[in-house]
């Protein structure tokens, strides 16, 4: 019959606790890091899928506005298509069409009352020289026409690998990832015969 003090020398069980306080720890590190990797991945396809999509309506003006829609559509979705997509969301993709580079972003200016808009007396860089901050302008369109720039902005709702895990520390089981390229449209609209 052991002792008290043979069982507190004991060390026949230790190597099973150990691993049980230490598990939970390690599968959550290796999962995160999984997943960030993952995410990380799926950013860097979407930005990729954007300036390609976005690349291909610019040369592609002799299409209708419908067609370019489509084709813009089909392109990211199907360079998404190995992501998962969170349940019942869809890709959105906004476009805003600018007359030159120098319109589709505000004019620079320092924020001294952090409002995050520009209020009159605040330093601003004065682009144009026009002796007025200048925001963004956008014109009327949708994919715009010859020689015009147009932003796109596309949202992809990634569905988290291990979305039940990261409800447990509170994080959503799903990240909106979102690219955004601007690109000036071709000036030149070649007709088919």
């Amino acid at each position: 019959m052991k002792t008290f003090s043979h069982l507190i020398r004991d060390v026949t069980g230790v190597t099973v606790v150990e691993f049980a306080l230490i598990s939970p720890v390690m599968l959550a590190m290796i999962c995160g890091t999984i997943e960030i990797g993952h995410t990380m991945f799926a950013r860097a396809a979407l930005e990729g899928a954007v300036v390609e999509a976005a690349r291909a309506a610019t040369a592609s003006m002799e299409s209708s506005q419908e067609l370019r829609e489509a084709a813009i559509r089909a392109s990211i979705s199907n360079a998404m298509s190995d992501f998962p997509t969170a349940p019942g969301k869809n890709i959105t993709i906004v476009t805003t069409v600018y007359k030159d580079f120098s319109t589709s972003t505000p004019e620079n200016f320092t924020d001294q009352n952090g409002n995050g808009v520009y209020d009159k007396g605040e330093d601003f860089i004065d682009r144009n020289g026009n002796g007025k901050w200048d925001p963004a302008i956008p014109i009327p369109g949708k994919l715009g026409g010859p020689g015009d720039v147009v932003s796109y902005t596309a949202a992809f709702p990634k569905s988290r690998l291990f979305g039940t895990m990261t409800s447990w520390f509170g994080v959503s089981p799903e990240a909106t990832l979102v690219a955004t390229t601007i690109v000036r449209n071709e000036a030149v609209v070649r007709k088919t015969l």
